[in-house]
């Protein structure tokens, strides 16, 4: 089920229920909010440095939250009526906290972040160029002392 809100927000659930055993299962809901990048946030991500182009690369143009809510051994029968009380649920909450700039805000400031800190993990900081000697240490004793 997808829903598109008046501020250009795209709300979209996804069914990720599965059959546990004969009569039961886990009714699981993912929601996806994407947010396009607002004018503040293209300012933030409008270097050329590695970094920025790096986070640039990795919203693409949108800011993504996902939450996943789930409820475990559920009766088959009452599997559509948990379903919508777990969307009914994300809804509420969900449109709440995306109504306040501030979460906003916050969000992509952490997801910025967590861009940057995959970058750093990918080793892309000191890469040198083509053909660029690179120093390393003649005698590697230091290293076990």
């Amino acid at each position: 089920m997808e829903r598109k809100l008046a501020n250009g927000m795209t709300v979209t659930y996804h069914d990720e229920s599965k059959i546990l055993a004969a009569d039961r299962c886990l009714v699981k809901s993912r929601c996806r909010v994407a947010i396009p990048l607002l004018d503040w946030m293209q300012a933030d991500l409008a270097g050329d440095d590695p970094q920025t182009c790096f986070c640039r690369e990795q919203f693409d143009g949108v800011l993504v939250h996902e939450i996943v809510q789930e409820r475990n051994f559920i009766d088959v029968a009452e599997k559509e009526m948990v379903m919508a009380e777990i969307i009914a649920q994300l809804e509420k909450s969900v449109l709440e906290y995306l109504s306040k700039d501030a979460f906003v805000r916050r969000l992509f400031v952490v997801k910025k972040a967590e861009f940057l800190q995959s970058f750093v993990q990918q080793g892309w900081t000191a890469r040198p160029e083509d053909g660029e000697e690179v120093a390393e240490p003649a005698d590697f004793s230091a290293c076990f002392r």
